[in-house]
């Protein structure tokens, strides 16, 4: 039941709605310039807390850069925003700033579908935690190296985000606006 209402919050109409604001969007064509955006996937919900560790599960996500689970334009990034505010001690996010400089960082295949950055290359100390407040939003290259915090306490850390790609990109354009998301339907009879 955890799981199933996990995976119903993405598609909340209220969600998309957030991830998509006219004020988000108008920042993207002043500041990026863009005038032609592509949604790759969907909205992806991010929860953590003590309470909601299931155990021999993922709890939050490694080291990684979502390039690889978009391969969208060059020039595509995160846009996550808080559902609550969060300090140091809410699991927040944790980003490598100017990591996205150095492109695709050699990473492992794991189970969970995620692609680690090998350890190897980052250091602990490398890592910067994004203290944010409800109403912040996280613009983030989609070659930032990030993860999920391990530190919290018993409260709820809850924030949602999405990707945009940029349609005017050359090299977007040059490979006919890939997207490594796949849609597809499930055929059978759920009820």
């Amino acid at each position: 039941r955890y799981k199933k209402t996990y995976g119903y919050l993405w598609r909340k109409m209220s969600l998309y709605n957030l991830l998509h604001h006219e004020n988000i969007q108008n920042f993207v064509k002043e500041k990026f310039k863009w005038d032609n955006v592509v949604i790759p996937g969907g909205q992806v919900v991010h929860m953590q807390a003590n309470s909601l560790k299931i155990p021999n599960g993922d709890f939050g996500l490694e080291a990684h850069q979502d390039f690889p689970s978009v391969q969208g334009s060059l020039d595509g990034f995160v846009v996550w925003v808080p559902l609550v505010d969060i300090d140091v001690n809410r699991y927040p996010l944790e980003v490598i700033p100017c990591s996205h400089k150095n492109g695709i960082l050699p990473s492992s295949e794991n189970s969970s579908a995620s692609w680690e950055i090998k350890p190897e290359c980052y250091q602990e100390a490398d890592f910067v935690p994004a203290i944010c407040e409800v109403g912040d939003v996280i613009f983030m290259s989609n070659f930032t190296v990030h993860r999920s915090s391990k530190k919290g306490d018993n409260r709820l850390r809850m924030a949602c985000s999405t990707r945009y790609d940029n349609a005017n990109e050359e090299a977007f354009i040059e490979r006919c606006y890939p997207s490594a998301y796949i849609r597809s339907v499930e055929r059978k009879i759920i009820i």
